[in-house]
C-alpha cells in the first residue's frame, strides 16, 4: 500500500497554484500593494477544490464537475473540471454548462411559484388541497393540506403515471390519487406531490407554470439561462439519462407534454448563484423582491416534528441527507436532483454552495454507486466552503 499523504497529480497542483499566488503577489507587491485578497483567496480554493473534485473524478463517479460557492453580493469560488460529455465525442465541462436541474426544480421553481401566489393572496400555505384544487377526486383526500403536499406527508405514494398515460391524460389520472397512509403520519417522497403543487399555481395564475415562474423569479433576477425543458442541442447542454442531450431526463416530466413541477428545469450554476442570493436575502437580492419575508420564513423552516425528517416548504433540512456538506449549519436547507445535482443555502452561515455533476453520463446509475456519487457532493461541498474559511 502506498504511504504517500497526497498524489503526485495533487502535489504538482498544489505548487503550481502556489507559484501563481507567489507571482501575483510579487507583481503587486512591486508596485507597492499588498497581495489582492482575492487572488489569494482564488488560489487556496484551487488547492483545495481541485483535488477534492479530482478524487471523485479519478474514481469514476461522474465524468465532470461545476463547482460554485458564494455569499451575498459575491461569488467566492466558480470553476469547471472534467467533461461535460465522453460519449460519442468527449467535450470539456465549462462554468457556463447548462444542466437538467431534476427534482431541485421542486423547490426552485415549484415551492417559490406557490409562495409567490401566497404573497399575490392567490394561494394559502395552509389551504385544504381541494379547495386549492377542485378537481381532485381521489377518496380520502379531504383532511390533506398544501404543506402535507410540499413537505412530503400527503400520504401519497410516488406512483409513476407515464407507463399508462401521456399528455394531458397523464396529468388527469393524476387528479384521481388517493393517501396510501394517514395524512401526516409519515414521510414518502413523492413526485406526484409537486405536480399537484404545480397545477394549483396555474390554477390560480391563470397561466403554465412556465411562464409564471419566467415572468415572477427567473427574469426578475436576472437568471437568463433557466428554463423549463426540452432544450435544442448544444455543447453547453450538458447530458443527462435521456436519450438524447437536451430531454428531460425525468420520465413523467418528459412525457407529461409541457412543463410540471416536479422535474425538467434547466439551469447554470450562475443563474442558481442569483437565486441562492435572494434566498439568503430573505427573498430579496438588491431592490428585486420575489418573495416576501414571511414566506420566505415558513418554506426554509422545518415544518414536521420528530420522528419525522425535517423539510420545510420544498426543502431539505435533514442533516442526516447524504449530499449534505457537514460544514453547514443546522439551518441549512437545500436539495438533489436525480441527474446529479445539489444546492445548499446556509442562512447562519451566510454562504451558499452549488455542486451540478453529470452522474447518469454515459448510462444511468442506481444502487448503490448512486449513494457514492451523492456522498462525493458533499465531500466536494464540503471542501469548497472550507476553501473559502466556512
Amino acid at each position: 500500500m502506498s504511504s504517500k499523504l497526497f498524489s503526485d497529480r495533487e502535489v504538482r497542483t498544489w505548487i503550481a497554484v502556489l507559484l501563481g499566488i507567489f507571482a501575483a503577489w510579487c507583481g503587486h507587491a512591486a508596485g507597492g500593494e499588498s497581495a489582492p485578497p482575492d487572488a489569494l483567496r482564488v488560489g487556496l480554493a484551487r488547492v483545495c477544490i481541485t483535488p477534492a473534485v479530482q478524487r471523485e473524478l479519478d474514481a469514476g463517479l461522474f465524468p465532470g464537475a461545476v463547482v460554485l460557492v458564494g455569499r451575498p453580493g459575491k461569488v467566492l469560488y466558480h470553476d469547471a473540471f472534467g467533461h461535460a460529455r465522453i460519449v460519442p465525442d468527449k467535450v470539456k465541462m465549462a462554468k457556463d454548462c447548462i444542466f437538467d436541474l431534476a427534482s431541485v426544480t421542486k423547490p426552485v421553481a415549484t415551492a417559490t411559484a406557490f409562495g409567490v401566489c401566497v404573497d399575490e393572496k392567490l394561494l394559502r400555505f395552509d389551504m385544504p388541497i381541494r379547495q386549492a384544487l377542485p378537481e381532485l377526486s381521489g377518496s380520502g383526500i379531504e383532511p390533506v393540506s398544501v404543506t402535507q403536499l410540499a413537505t412530503h406527508t400527503s400520504g401519497f405514494d410516488n406512483t409513476k403515471y407515464h407507463d399508462r398515460a401521456q399528455g394531458d391524460a397523464l396529468l388527469e389520472l393524476m387528479l384521481g390519487v388517493t393517501p396510501k397512509w394517514p395524512p401526516g403520519s409519515r414521510y414518502y417522497y413523492s413526485c406526484q406531490n409537486m405536480i399537484l403543487l404545480g397545477r394549483m399555481v396555474e390554477k390560480a395564475s391563470g397561466q403554465r407554470l412556465d411562464e409564471f415562474c419566467r415572468s415572477r423569479i427567473f427574469q426578475p433576477l436576472g437568471m437568463r439561462d433557466t428554463s423549463f425543458g426540452p432544450l435544442p442541442p448544444s455543447p453547453r447542454v450538458v447530458p443527462s439519462g435521456a436519450s438524447e442531450i437536451g430531454q428531460i431526463e425525468d420520465a413523467q416530466a418528459r412525457l407529461a407534454g409541457r412543463p410540471v413541477g416536479n422535474a425538467g428545469l434547466f439551469s447554470t450554476a450562475a443563474d442558481l448563484a442569483r437565486f441562492c442570493e435572494m434566498m439568503l436575502g430573505a427573498g430579496r437580492i438588491g431592490e428585486i423582491r420575489v418573495l416576501s419575508p414571511e414566506s420566505h420564513r415558513l418554506m426554509t423552516g422545518n415544518l414536521l416534528a420528530p420522528p419525522l425528517p425535517a423539510r420545510g416548504f420544498g426543502w431539505e433540512l435533514d442533516v442526516n441527507s447524504l449530499h449534505r456538506p457537514t460544514r453547514l449549519s443546522k439551518r441549512a436547507y437545500g436539495h438533489s436532483g436525480h441527474t446529479g445535482q445539489s444546492i445548499w443555502i446556509d442562512p447562519e452561515r451566510q454562504v451558499y454552495v452549488i455542486v451540478l455533476t453529470n452522474r447518469n453520463h454515459p448510462q444511468f446509475v442506481g444502487g448503490a454507486r448512486k449513494d457514492d456519487q451523492y456522498r462525493a457532493r458533499a465531500r466536494i461541498g464540503d471542501a469548497a466552503l472550507a476553501s473559502v474559511g466556512y
